[in-house]
């Protein structure tokens, strides 16, 4: 080969050799872009599966404490708290997850059902109601049971009827409330609510021939019922009125049809 083509051959051995780098990163990229994809794929898979065990596990925890009488615990517990409760209940059964459930809003000088109580007064049903208020966390306070409960619970249907706008109705007004509430609503925890309500604290029963569910409204105040006096249903009906006061909120917040 003559000197004067030498500069070409040289130039033609470059430009193949840019040739093949850029076949080859083309490769590179596109198998590198093949393996991103793929990865991404698995740890969407991955992340989709933990979600839907996550959901599984939440739904089963709030349906030992709907089981238990446990309502609007979705504002007071976190996943891992209500997870937390779910493990107490298969450790050691439903007395104890109740009793660690009830030591937990009775704790720290009873500071969170304080709080649950105090935030009432922005709902002028209820601000009305103070003393009777005051009076009720001061009888749960010492221990009297008997004079909590019976003095809660006509404040449930009381704040239920001002959702409902006071209208005559042939049916329950707290089983309306929660009806309503479940139509609306597909969390777990709309139905809780509502298996709460429907099948224990408004479960009609013949008061001669059947026993009471653990927390009856109708046996305790048509006095049938001298069992219900206990922490544990002191606290249920406590945060029986704050789901209530909640739905009231929400009700107040929602734009006019």
């Amino acid at each position: 080969m003559t000197v004067e083509f030498e500069p070409f051959v040289q130039i033609a051995g470059i430009l193949r050799a840019l040739s093949c780098l850029h076949d080859n990163m083309v490769q590179t990229t596109r198998e590198w872009m093949e393996q991103l994809q793929q990865g991404l794929y698995e740890r969407s898979r991955e992340f989709a599966a933990a979600l839907a065990e996550q959901e599984k596990q939440q739904a089963e925890a709030f349906r030992v404490l709907a089981q238990g009488g446990w309502v609007g615990m979705e504002r007071h517990f976190t996943s891992s708290q209500a997870q937390s409760a779910l493990e107490i209940y298969k450790a050691s059964g439903e007395a104890a997850m109740n009793n660690a459930i009830a030591d937990y809003f009775n704790g720290n000088s009873y500071t969170r059902l304080s709080e649950i109580t105090d935030a009432w007064s922005s709902i002028p049903y209820l601000r009305d109601r103070q003393t009777i208020i005051r009076d009720a966390v001061s009888a749960h306070r010492e221990g009297r049971f008997t004079l909590s409960v019976p003095t809660l619970l006509p404040l449930v249907e009381g704040l239920s009827d001002e959702i409902l706008g006071n209208a005559v109705r042939n049916e329950n007004a707290v089983k309306a409330v929660a009806r309503d509430w479940k139509q609306r609503e597909a969390e777990i925890w709309a139905q809780v609510f509502a298996d709460v309500i429907e099948n224990v604290v408004y479960k009609s029963y013949d008061f001669r021939n059947a026993p009471a569910p653990y927390l009856s409204r109708h046996g305790i105040l048509h006095g049938r019922t001298p069992d219900y006096a206990t922490t544990v249903n002191s606290i249920r009906v406590f945060l029986l009125i704050d789901a209530i006061a909640d739905l009231w909120l929400q009700n107040q917040r929602a734009p006019s049809p």
